[in-house]
């Protein structure tokens, strides 16, 4: 079952606040993110290459407020998975480094498309195509459900960016 809880405020066409809710799907492929070394972190923003290696996201934070160009934040109205990704990395949420490589290599654009967006769908596939055992998929998704947990107490300010989203020619 996917967990949808609202977290975060994100600001509205008129520049009011909404709470808007993130699903749980999205701390998986934020660790895939993680465990690939797809998140390059600079002084006030970061670069997260996309799952199957065609673009780049921009997270830009401060303080308290992130932005991210990527689909999710933009059109979703939540912190997409290069947003918790930037979270994970910068410490405010812990990563459990034990489960790192089991999210390495996963192609979360390509489950995704081919399930029709049905994240629960997708994360039963993960399951399924890294031969993953009943006890340790369990500790997983219990590790999954408290990381969500603690992103979800953070109190912070979601917003869209326009930057232009870098497509990468080639896998490069």
């Amino acid at each position: 079952m996917i967990h949808v809880v609202i977290t975060n405020i994100t600001t509205d066409e008129k520049g009011g606040f909404s709470m808007i809710a993130s699903p749980l799907a999205k701390v998986y492929e934020a660790y895939s993110a993680v465990a690939d070394g797809r998140v390059e972190m600079k002084e006030d923003e970061a670069y997260v290459t996309s799952s199957d290696y065609t673009k780049k996201y921009t997270v830009r934070f401060l303080e308290n407020t992130y932005s991210s160009n990527d689909n999710a934040t933009i059109w979703q109205h939540y912190a997409g998975y290069p947003i918790i990704a930037v979270v994970l990395m910068q410490g405010k949420v812990a990563i459990r480094k034990e489960i790192l490589s089991y999210f390495k290599d996963v192609n979360w654009k390509q489950l995704n498309t081919k399930y029709k967006n049905n994240y629960q769908k997708a994360i039963t596939a993960f399951f399924k195509e890294k031969q993953i055992h009943e006890d340790t998929q369990n500790m997983i998704e219990q590790v999954m459900e408290e990381t969500f947990e603690e992103f979800c107490e953070l109190s912070f300010v979601i917003k869209g960016n326009r930057a232009k989203k870098i497509m990468i020619e080639d896998g490069v």
